[in-house]
C-alpha cells in the first residue's frame, strides 16, 4: 500500500439465513466507533437491496497508517468472533488507494 494515499476498502459478506438484524445489531456500534476514529474517513455499512442477506462495508482512511490502527481496535477484537456466528459467506475484501479523485 501507498503511505501518503487515502485507502479506501471495500468487504462483502452473506450472513446465514434469518441473520441479516443479528448482524446489523452488532455491527451497528462498530460503526460508530471506527467513525470516530482519528484517520477515519469514512466507514458505512451498506446492505444489498436486492439481497437482504448481503451486506458491505465501504472505509475510507487517510493513511495506510490509519487503517491498520483501525485494525487492531480492541473492538474489532470482539467484533470479529461475533460476525463468525453470523456469516455464511465471505465475499472479498478489495483494500485500494486513490489514483484519481474528484
Amino acid at each position: 500500500m501507498s503511505e501518503n494515499k487515502t485507502i479506501i476498502v471495500w468487504a462483502g459478506l452473506r450472513v446465514k439465513d434469518g441473520f441479516a438484524e443479528k448482524f446489523k445489531e452488532i455491527a451497528a456500534p462498530v460503526v460508530a466507533a471506527t467513525r470516530r476514529e482519528k484517520g477515519c474517513l469514512k466507514y458505512d455499512l451498506l446492505s444489498d437491496v436486492s439481497d437482504p442477506d448481503t451486506f458491505y462495508f465501504f472505509e475510507e482512511y487517510e493513511s495506510d497508517e490509519a487503517f491498520a490502527a483501525h485494525r487492531e481496535m480492541p473492538y474489532m477484537a470482539d467484533f470479529r468472533p461475533k460476525r463468525a456466528e453470523c456469516v455464511k459467506e465471505f465475499l472479498g475484501v478489495r483494500v485500494m488507494s486513490e489514483t484519481y479523485r474528484r
